[in-house]
């Protein structure tokens, strides 16, 4: 405490200022307490409510996250729900018009299809397939990597195609179109790849070569559907026979690869030496 008058410390049994003289009474001595009280009050009522805001928003940021996590989920299952109700009902009318699924439910559909054919050809292919190659793991993982860049060629071809009949829709729309169409493709092979697993071998087959048909006339049926709509460069047929001639180099070569490479295996196992 101190004095009102000079400034002079007192205590509060003073009544008179023992500097001054000035008598002192207890609103003085409150007065001059309450500066440092109040002081004391405002800094410790900000430290708190620094720490009640702190506080009430740390936890918004989890909560944020896992809100858009929940909305993205839900975004990719009901479009999802939609392609595959396009798909099997109204699929040219899909194909003609201006709508087109997103990239993350279109490679989110490719990514669940590939995970599943990994599944089913690991039941397909025998264990003891293991005594000719490195393992049995490679072989699925081979297949499937094959799979994947012979689907990823043949959307190349559409492409062309599609470009050399001067037809204007993006990429985005072509990739949309590509893969709601051989969304029946898709489960024809998928189903096949099951009726082998469970010793179904006639009708496994039939089906997987339904799906291998189906998918080599997907770039056709596009480019056909989509022709109605757009100027063309040239007629439709020299672009399916430009496809049919792209198919057969493509087949040539992955013929002469797989009959040379069959060879060597076959000439390597005869010719080793015990």
């Amino acid at each position: 405490m101190h004095c009102p008058n000079c400034g002079e410390p007192v205590t509060n049994t003073d009544l008179f200022c023992g500097e001054c003289g000035a008598k002192l009474t207890l609103q003085d001595q409150s007065s001059t307490d309450n500066p440092t009280t109040n002081q004391h009050t405002s800094q410790s009522d900000v430290s708190q409510n620094q720490e009640s805001s702190q506080t009430s928003y740390q936890p918004k940021q989890p909560r944020q996250s896992n809100k858009n996590n929940t909305k993205h989920s839900d975004d990719i299952f009901n479009e999802a729900k939609l392609f595959f109700s396009n798909s099997f009902s109204r699929t040219d009318d899909e194909v003609i018009g201006k709508h087109q699924f997103t990239f993350k439910t279109l490679f989110s559909l490719i990514i669940a299809g590939f995970i599943v054919t990994l599944i089913l050809l690991s039941l397909v292919i025998p264990a003891e397939i293991a005594f000719f190659a490195t393992s049995k793991a490679n072989i699925v993982f081979n297949i499937t990597f094959y799979i994947l860049i012979a689907i990823s060629i043949l959307f190349g071809i559409t492409l062309l195609l599609i470009k050399l009949l001067n037809i204007k829709i993006s990429v985005h729309k072509a990739l949309s179109d590509f893969v709601l169409v051989n969304t029946f493709s898709v489960i024809a092979f998928l189903l096949g790849l099951l009726f082998l697993a469970i010793n179904v071998p006639s009708f496994g087959s039939m089906l997987v070569l339904i799906s291998m048909l189906f998918t080599l006339v997907s770039p056709i049926y596009l480019t056909t559907k989509h022709s109605h709509k757009h100027p063309l460069r040239m007629p439709v047929v020299y672009a399916i026979l430009i496809y049919i001639l792209i198919l057969g180099v493509i087949l040539r070569i992955f013929i002469e690869g797989t009959v040379s490479n069959s060879l060597s295996v076959l000439d390597s196992y005869f010719n080793t030496d015990y």
